[in-house]
């Protein structure tokens, strides 16, 4: 089953947290060695970059295919290339700092076919196209990272977000059962937009973004 998540944070402040200043990347650096227990990173020669690789299968010290290292940690923060067999777990290190990071977040299971259905559903409940899922994507994070392999990741304002929430409730009683509870759910996460904006505002932070990301 595929997952959507969604996050209120300025965009501005993720494309800060890949290519961070110093102040950033300290906290970010110190939030992620204490989430995923990781140690210094690897030296960048040959041998920091074959480490992995020449490890033991048994090895109890071998990072997960899925949990990012120090490296990655380092890489993410510099905006450096990360090479593609590491995309997953960087994507996952990105994750949990937005996490971190931003005024609140929401975990969605769905299926790729799903989000083309809800849309659909909700077009034919006289929701206007542009504010359902697949619109979330159309707006590229504008970080270094890459993409990985069955990841759509996209944002759209805070506007764009507001409009959904006004615009969803007068299309729900035409949705399908399935449909009408994501849509009750994503609005109840979107009924929180106005205290994050200004949650934004008191403490000197940009107004939130809808930041998205779905894996198959």
């Amino acid at each position: 089953m595929s997952r959507l998540k969604l996050w209120a944070i300025s965009i501005d402040e993720v494309r800060g947290i890949v290519s961070a200043d110093p102040d950033t990347a300290g906290r970010l650096r110190a939030a992620a060695t204490d989430h995923f227990h990781l140690g210094s990173a690897a030296p960048m020669g040959l041998i920091g970059k074959l480490g992995p690789f020449l490890r033991k299968g048994g090895d109890p010290a071998a990072p997960r295919p899925e949990s990012p290292t120090a490296q990655e940690v380092e890489d993410l923060l510099a905006g450096r290339f990360v090479p593609p067999d590491r995309l997953i777990p960087a994507w996952n290190l990105l994750e949990f700092w937005l996490d971190t990071v931003a005024h609140g977040y929401g975990t969605w299971t769905l299926t790729e076919p799903g989000v083309n259905d809800f849309d659909f559903d909700l077009a034919r409940a006289q929701v206007p196209s542009r504010y359902g899922l697949s619109d979330l994507f159309k707006n590229s994070l504008g970080i270094t990272l890459t993409r990985c392999p069955g990841l759509a990741a996209g944002w759209v304002s805070g506007q764009h977000a507001l409009a959904m929430a006004a615009n969803w409730p007068r299309g729900i009683g035409d949705l399908s059962t399935e449909h009408a509870e994501l849509a009750t759910s994503v609005l109840r996460f979107l009924d929180d937009w106005p205290g994050w904006e200004d949650q934004a505002a008191r403490s000197g932070r940009p107004a939130p973004d809808l930041v998205a990301v779905f894996r198959t």
